[in-house]
């Protein structure tokens, strides 16, 4: 032989099956479902904080129930921010299916962004691993 062998003979494997190795670890602390409720949980606080500044640049006074599920909720989702969370999915699904209700019934005020953090949670509930 001319004295190239191939890379087994020489005891070095071929490099189209070396593989580039990572340091450190290899799962991200957050998922799909984390980020996506992350937001919702954004949305619903901000929402909070404008519905009792609309209702109090009104001189009224805010509904106890719509600010209780929207605080509600986002606790729901700020737990299943957690990946390693029992009952991430459910978590996140009755926050959602809740933000939901509120969305519809306040539609014509700030409704939409509320709704939009209820699909958010959904879809989040959606992605967690089971």
């Amino acid at each position: 032989m001319t004295g190239e062998g191939s890379p087994r003979e020489e005891g070095h494997a071929p490099t189209a099956s070396r593989r580039m190795r990572r340091a450190g670890p290899t799962e991200s602390p957050f998922d799909a479902g984390s980020v996506l409720a992350a937001l919702a949980v954004m949305i619903a606080v901000t929402m909070s904080v404008w519905y009792v500044a609309l209702i109090a640049q009104e001189h009224g006074r805010p509904a106890a129930w719509a600010i209780g599920a929207l605080v509600g909720s986002a606790v729901l989702m700020a737990y299943g921010m957690v990946r390693t969370a029992p009952g991430r999915g459910t978590a996140l699904a009755i926050a959602g299916v809740a933000l939901i209700v509120l969305g519809y019934l306040a539609l014509l005020s700030i409704g939409l962004p509320i709704l939009m953090a209820g699909m958010l949670a959904i879809i989040a509930a959606g992605l967690t691993r089971r």
